[in-house]
């Protein structure tokens, strides 16, 4: 099944732990094999990183914040003419190619 959020879109997490529910952001990656997407700002976890040294490169160790990947159904889409989170329909243009449309507004969101 396709994704219906791509790369670059802003999403509103409708969904899992209650002090992320509301928030928004924007999608860095889309892992369609899993169905999951990663939102900066959103599902913060913490690394503890080892100090690392690669060709005359050194890694700092320490803890580090990293976005984790969170389900699609958990995210909706939101509409950059009326501002909501709305499902997404598609539709074909007049070169018969595909085109995301608010199912609210009616509008198309590319």
């Amino acid at each position: 099944m396709k994704s219906k959020i791509k790369l670059g879109d802003v999403i509103e997490v409708i969904a899992g732990r209650t002090d992320e529910r509301g928030k928004r952001g924007e999608v860095i990656k889309v892992i369609p094999k899993t169905h999951r997407v990663v939102v900066q700002g959103v599902n913060i976890r913490k690394k503890h990183q080892r100090q690392v040294q690669q060709q005359n490169k050194t890694i700092a160790p320490g803890i580090i914040e990293l976005e984790g990947p969170m389900h699609i159904s958990n995210v909706m889409l939101v509409c950059p003419n009326c501002d909501e989170a709305t499902r997404v329909g598609l539709e074909r243009d007049e070169d018969n190619k595909p085109l995301r449309v608010c199912r609210s507004c009616g509008e198309p969101v590319d």
